[in-house]
This record gives structure tokens, C-alpha cells and sequence, in this order.
């Protein structure tokens, strides 16, 4: 039984206990309350909504842009930022929080710095284009994020939640001017301003004006966002800039085909307020991606169709040359014939068709080469006097027949020996007095060479042609170096040819560094003047290819093999090394000039380059590595294109010769590579038969044989070391590396008379390596520098050792 007295006590201590609970309750409710009040403010806060709108529009927008506020005011509510995992997600997404000033003047200062050699603007406007791309794509993806999550298919609902995204987001507050037509169609048109815009805010804090408009990423930012609304292609453009000292920061924004129409319009209402910008066209990423992959796809094209060009001159080259060169090789031989006078007027129209259509083919030949960039000019010695005296035997006989003068003026004071292309400038003189001549039927031809300028290592000679022919009609002159053009109709008619040749003159001339004019003298004819560049050389620097040769220089009994499949040049070849006094045996293809060199000795092989069975690069790679033999071969081709020789040389040939080649062409080609009397009783280490040559060491030492066997050592020591440093430097693409050591091996090769076969290709290997351009190039011209200094260590050991034991 419960007395009353315990009654009491129970009631009294639930009474306790549920006062007490109360208590807590309010306490733990009150808590409640002012966490929702405190996280309520954290997420105002971070919304940065404080109760006013977030853009301003025009008041019949102004519905359409609340509910978007809501919208994005309630995306942004789901807010979670967790410092300790360095997280920050809005709806299940990841955000970053990045210093303003770092995606604008930061990034642009950046950007001129690095491009700096490009010019201020230009580096402005790469940096301009870097954060208008970033910017719009960012704005494209973060649309179509927003309207998928808040689940918007309205394309106006989808424009419209994008100025309220910006404010929130901290892109900008957005004022979007009456003048407006936002229409998801071709005639949409938004004018806007960004009155706190974070881009110009970084320059106005950083105390700079800026000399252009810098928003860009604003800019990018929301033409993305509208395109990715609209579902078509929009741009925008800031027309007027708080950064640069505008009052405020103003853009347009259309579809990018139509951007022009409205910013000249923009400027014609407002062009005593706002400075115009010099560029307006802002291309999208996408637009720019698929301007680049065309510009590839193009490049493609071009370089297959360059392949093809190259090819088909190639081939038509050889197909043309090689009957050619036996029709005008054949017709030297029977002028030498005794004949009447009927036979001789028929035997001179077939050379000089034959000479023209030849003529023609060098032309042809010459312009594929220019227009595939692979038209090398070479840097080697050669002497001023003894060339301009060879065009003046050249020409000697055809102004003669026409009954005209003709003057070869040199000056006294002309150097010695100059550094440059004796072949190009040969052409460039034939040509150019050719015409002379040509058109030249009374009075005088003149050439006349002199000193324009001379420093102590260079000398600009200037070379003038001047005639009494009949001129050239004062209109016609601007054009007179084009391609395929003559004076007239009539001139063509009258005196045939193609237009080309002073097309080809004036290109040649500028690959040289000189410069070309032509005009009317006042007394009648025509005045030709061109200048070019040379450098000078030491007395005693020579080039032995530049030597006239005549028969008697040889010594008796040398054989020649002549390794040719075409019957004709066979024919022809056998005829004009006969005649010279050699001992000729024939090969009609590599793998009998194999079988031949087996078991016969030769001094010097002739080698053409396509053939059956073997072609002259298989077969010379043979000779060398398989049977070791070094007899010096002499390429023989009608592919007369620039490369070749290189390529022969890599092979492991010494020289290349043209076809058709002339008599006077093998004669000095012979006299370089066989030995003379004279020669013979020299004691000079070298022999002409090797690809080494000490004349300009023996000149400058007085023929010091130690001094030159030691210099000799150091080449075969260091020479191969260069070339390994230059293998590797261009395999790692090092070009500073790549640029010193073919600098160094340039400066080596010339005491032993390398350069006239690879100091063109190691100058063009400096001048790349120093332009950081065309690595391609490079490697192609390695190989053939590689095999001929490896051959000169070859000769030079050889030599050396031989000297030792005398």
C-alpha cells in the first residue's frame, strides 16, 4: 500500500522532471533558431543577394529576370564548403575561388612579356584571343550545366538566369540598355554594361590606364553563355572600356557574322564619346579550332600536290634531257665533221633548236625549284675576272655573226677572288646578255663590272648590260619581270621565247641578297643594272673547278667506266672520252658495273642514277662497303633538281654532273678528279683523285708539310666528335646546340677544301638552327655532311700515315 505521503514525494519529482526538460527544450530550440539564422546569413552572403535585384533591365524584362533571380538564387542556396578537404560544391558541384586580377591584367602582362618579340600588339592580341576562348567555353559549359540541373527548356529563361548567374558567381553585375532585342533568331542583338566589371576593377586597383578595351573574359564569358541558351553562334564585344578611362564598360553582342554591322553603327551614334577599336572580329574558340584544322588540311594538300609537281618535273625532266643531251651532244661531235655548206646551215638549225628547247627545260626545272623552296645557293671561291672573260668567249661568236660590238668592261680595282654563286651568277649573265644580243640587230653590246660598296670583308659588285636594240615600251616595263611575259605579241613572233627567263633572273638575284633594274637608255636600247653581295677572300683561295682544262693535262692510259642503260649516252659518252684520249669500258646497269670492278681497275667511274637490275645509289653503296673500293665517282643525271647532289654524296659518290653535259662540263669535271702531269710530280699530301684538298693550307703555310700533317691530325681526331655532338644535338632538338656546332664544322671544313661540297648545307643548317625552324630540313642535310667528313678522316689518315712513312 502507497501511503499519501509518498504520493507527494513521486508528483513532486515528476513535476521536477518535466520542468527541467522544458528548460532544455527551449534551450536546445533556441539553439536551433539561431543556427537557421546564422546559416541564412552565410548563404546570403555567398549569394551576395542583399535583398536588391542583381541585374538591371528594361521594365518589360524586368518579370522574366525576377523568376530568373529565384532560380538562381535557390541553385546557389545548396552551398557546402568543407576548408579541411578544400572543397567548395554548389549542387553537387565543384567550385574554385580564383584572384580576379590573375585571369586579367595578370595574365595579360604575362602573355606581352612572353610574346614580346612579336610586337606589343600582336602579344596583346594573342592574349586577348587566350582569355576570350577560355572564357566563352567556360560560359558555354556552365549554361548548359545550370539549365539541365534548375531543368529550364525556355531558351528565354535560359538567357535570362545568365545576368543573375554572373552577379552571383562574380562575374559581373550586368545593365542590359532598352536597345536590346534579345531574339533567338538572326537579328538578336544585346547592348550591356558591366558597371563593376572584376576586369577593369584590376586595372583601376592596380593604378594603369589601359591602351585598349580589357574585358575580355567578361566578354567571352557571356556570349557563351547566350550561345549555349540560343543554340546558335553569338560573339561580343567591348566597345567601351572603365579600364582604358571610359565611363563605363560597354559590349555588344550578335551573331559573329552581323558584330560588324552593329559596332559601325555603335560608332557613327557615339563617336565623339568613345574611342573605336581597330579590330573588331572576335572569332569563338570553335569557329578558330575550324579555321586551323583547315589551315592544316589545306597545308596537306599543298605539300602532296608539291610531292607530285616535284615528282612529274622529275621524271619529264629525265624522259626530256636524256634524247636531248644526245641530239645536241652528237651535233658538237659532226661540226667537227667535215661537211658543205648546205649540211652545215641544217647542222646549225638543229643546235639551236636543240639549245632553246634545252633552255626551255632549265627554265622549267628552275621554277619548280624556286617554288618548292629548294633552290640552294652555293658560297664557294671563285674569281670575278676569269668568269666575266668566259661570257665574253661565250658571246664572242654570236655578236660576231650578227655584226654588232661587244664590250667586256672590268674594272682594275675588282678583288681577286669573291665568295659566292659562280654558277647562279653565270646564268644570271648569260641571260641577261642573251636578251641583249637577242634583240640587238646594229650598234654595240656592253657589260661593264664594278665596285658599288667594300668593307674589309665584303664588296657589292654592280654588273650593267647596255644595248642599242630596240627597247622596251615605257608601259610595259612594271611587268617586265613576270612570269611568261614578253614586250609583245610581235617580240614573241619575231625572237621566240618563254617569258621565264627574266623572272627567274630577278628571283635568282634576290636569293643572292642583290637587287635587279631595267630601263631605257636615251640614246636607244635598254639598260640592264643588277648588284650583288660577295664576301672576300685571302689571295691563294681558289676553287679548282673553276680551272679551264685541256687535253694534254692528263697523263695517258686513264680508264673510265661509264655506267649508263641509255644506248645513246653511251654512245655519246664512249665518243667524247675517246677523243680525249681515255680508256672507256660500258655498264649498262650497277650490278655489271659491280662484275666489271671485281677484276678491273678503273681511275674514274661515271655513274648514271637510274637504271635497271641496280640504280647508281644501290650500286655506288656496293662499291664502297662491299667491294671497298674509293675510285672517285662522278654522278651522271638528267634529274636536275635541287637535292640531288646532296643525295649523291650521301651516297657515297664524290661529284655530280648534270646531262646533258657538254664537253667543256666533262673536261673540267675530269681535270678536278684525275691526275695531270704537273700534279703528279707534286709532293703535296693530297691527290686530286680524293675528295681532300690542301691548296689553300699549302698556299698560307708555304707548303709546310709538318704543320699540315699536324693540322691534318687534329681533324681526323676532332672531326668525327663534332659530328657526333651535332647528331645528337639534333636528335634532342637542342638548336642553339644544332647552331654552334655546324657553325664550328664550317669553320673547319675550308682548310681542307670541303666547303664546295657541304659548306651550303652546313651554312643552311646554321641558318635554320638560328631561325628555331624547319628541323626536317636539318636532318635531310646531315647525312651528306656526315659521309663526306667521314670520308675526309678516311683520306686524312691515310694520308697522314703515308706522309709519316716517307
Amino acid at each position: 500500500m502507497i501511503s499519501s505521503n509518498d504520493v507527494d514525494i513521486t508528483l513532486l519529482n515528476t513535476i521536477f522532471i518535466s520542468m527541467n526538460d522544458s528548460r532544455k527544450l527551449d534551450e536546445l530550440e533556441k539553439t536551433i533558431s539561431a543556427l537557421q539564422i546564422e546559416n541564412e546569413r552565410l548563404r546570403s552572403m555567398f549569394a551576395g543577394n542583399r535583398g536588391g535585384d542583381s541585374v538591371s533591365v528594361p521594365a518589360q524584362l524586368k518579370p522574366v529576370f525576377d523568376l530568373a533571380q529565384e532560380t538562381v538564387n535557390a541553385y546557389f542556396r545548396d552551398l557546402r564548403m568543407d576548408a579541411s578537404k578544400g572543397i567548395i560544391e554548389i549542387n553537387d558541384q565543384r567550385y574554385v575561388l580564383v584572384r580576379a586580377s590573375g585571369l586579367s591584367k595578370g595574365f595579360l602582362d604575362t602573355i606581352c612579356n612572353l610574346y614580346a618579340d612579336r610586337g606589343k600588339q600582336e602579344a596583346l592580341t594573342i592574349g586577348k584571343n587566350f582569355l576570350f576562348d577560355i572564357a566563352h567555353v567556360i560560359g558555354m559549359n556552365d549554361a548548359k550545366n545550370f539549365h539541365h540541373t534548375m531543368h529550364l527548356t525556355d531558351p528565354i529563361a535560359k538567357l535570362s538566369a545568365g545576368p543573375v548567374h554572373f552577379a552571383y558567381s562574380g562575374w559581373a553585375f550586368v545593365n542590359i540598355l532598352p536597345e536590346s532585342n534579345p531574339t533567338a533568331d538572326d537579328d538578336y542583338y544585346l547592348i550591356y554594361e558591366h558597371p563593376y566589371s572584376f576586369e577593369a576593377d584590376s586595372w583601376q586597383r592596380a593604378g594603369e590606364l589601359a591602351s585598349t578595351t580589357v574585358c575580355i573574359m567578361n566578354a567571352g564569358y557571356s556570349s557563351g553563355w547566350c550561345e549555349a541558351s540560343f543554340g546558335f553562334p553569338l560573339t561580343a564585344v567591348e566597345v567601351s572600356c572603365i579600364g582604358r578611362g571610359d565611363d563605363c564598360c560597354r559590349f555588344i553582342m550578335s551573331p559573329p557574322h552581323r558584330i560588324q554591322e552593329h559596332l559601325d553603327q555603335f560608332h557613327i551614334q557615339t563617336s565623339k564619346k568613345y574611342q573605336p577599336q581597330n579590330e573588331y572580329e572576335i572569332p569563338t574558340f570553335f569557329e578558330r579550332k575550324k579555321v586551323e584544322e583547315e589551315m592544316k588540311r589545306s597545308q596537306k594538300i599543298a605539300e602532296e600536290s608539291a610531292r607530285s609537281k616535284s615528282d612529274f618535273v622529275a621524271n619529264m625532266s629525265h624522259e626530256l634531257r636524256t634524247p636531248l643531251g644526245a641530239i645536241v651532244g652528237f651535233t658538237e661531235l659532226l661540226k667537227k665533221t667535215t661537211l658543205d655548206a648546205e649540211q652545215q646551215d641544217y647542222l646549225q638549225a638543229i643546235s639551236s633548236a636543240g639549245g632553246s628547247l634545252l633552255s626551255i627545260i632549265n627554265d622549267v626545272l628552275d621554277l619548280s625549284k624556286i617554288d618548292a623552296g629548294k633552290f640552294l645557293i652555293e658560297k664557294v671561291p671563285f674569281s670575278l675576272d676569269g668568269l666575266m672573260h668566259s661570257i665574253e668567249i661565250v658571246f664572242r661568236g654570236r655578236t660576231r655573226e650578227k655584226g654588232i660590238q661587244f664590250f667586256n668592261v672590268i674594272s682594275d680595282n675588282i678583288p681577286a677572288n669573291v665568295i659566292g654563286d659562280p654558277m647562279r651568277l653565270t646564268q644570271v649573265l648569260m641571260n641577261i646578255v642573251g636578251n641583249a644580243i637577242k634583240f640587238t640587230d646594229k650598234g654595240e653590246v656592253r657589260i661593264a663590272c664594278e665596285i658599288e660598296t667594300q668593307t674589309d670583308s665584303d664588296v657589292t659588285i654592280q654588273f650593267s648590260v647596255t644595248d642599242t636594240g630596240i627597247g622596251i615600251p615605257a608601259d610595259l616595263l612594271p611587268t617586265i619581270f613576270d612570269r611568261f611575259t614578253q614586250a609583245s605579241t610581235d617580240i614573241t613572233r619575231k625572237y621566240g621565247g618563254t617569258g621565264l627567263g627574266l623572272a627567274i633572273t630577278k628571283q635568282l638575284i634576290e636569293m643572292q641578297g642583290g637587287s635587279i633594274s631595267i630601263g631605257n637608255r636615251t640614246a636607244g636600247g635598254t639598260i640592264c643594272k643588277f648588284s650583288i653581295p660577295y664576301s672576300t677572300v685571302p689571295i691563294g683561295v681558289h676553287d679548282k673547278a673553276n680551272g679551264a682544262a685541256t687535253v694534254s693535262e692528263w697523263k695517258t692510259q686513264n680508264r673510265i667506266l661509264v655506267v649508263e642503260d641509255n644506248l645513246l649516252n653511251q654512245k655519246l659518252a664512249r665518243v667524247l672520252l675517246t677523243n680525249l684520249g681515255f680508256e672507256i669500258n660500258i655498264a649498262e646497269n650497277g650490278a655489271v658495273a659491280m662484275e666489271l670492278l671485281s677484276r678491273e681497275n678503273f681511275d674514274l667511274i661515271l655513274m648514271d642514277l637510274q637504271m635497271p637490275v641496280l640504280d647508281g645509289y644501290n650500286a655506288t653503296k656496293a662499291i664502297r662497303n662491299e667491294l671497298n673500293i674509293s675510285t672517285p665517282i662522278i654522278a651522271t643525271t638528267a634529274h636536275a633538281l635541287a637535292g640531288e647532289k646532296e643525295k649523291c654524296l650521301a651516297a657515297g659518290m664524290n661529284d655530280y654532273m648534270s646531262k646533258p653535259f657538254t664537253e667543256a662540263s666533262l673536261i673540267r669535271m675530269l681535270n678536278v678528279w684525275l691526275t695531270s702531269p704537273q700534279q703528279e710530280g707534286k709532293t703535296s699530301i693530297a691527290s686530286p683523285s680524293t675528295i681532300i684538298d690542301l691548296s689553300f693550307l699549302e698556299k698560307q703555310t708555304r707548303n709546310n708539310k709538318e704543320l699540315i700533317k699536324e693540322m691534318a691530325e687534329v681533324f681526323v681526331a676532332d672531326n668525327p666528335l663534332h659530328i657526333e655532338e651535332l647528331s645528337n644535338s639534333i636528335i634532342n632538338e637542342q638548336w642553339e646546340r644544332i647552331f654552334k656546332s655546324a657553325h664550328l664544322l664550317r669553320n673547319t671544313i675550308g682548310f681542307f677544301g670541303l666547303e664546295r661540297y657541304i659548306g651550303n648545307g652546313l651554312l643552311l643548317i646554321e641558318q635554320l638552327a638560328h631561325a628555331r625552324q624547319n628541323l626536317d630540313e636539318i636532318r635531310n642535310q646531315f647525312p651528306a655532311i656526315k659521309s663526306v667528313c667521314a670520308q675526309a678522316v678516311k683520306e686524312l689518315t691515310y694520308l697522314a700515315t703515308k706522309t709519316s712513312d716517307n
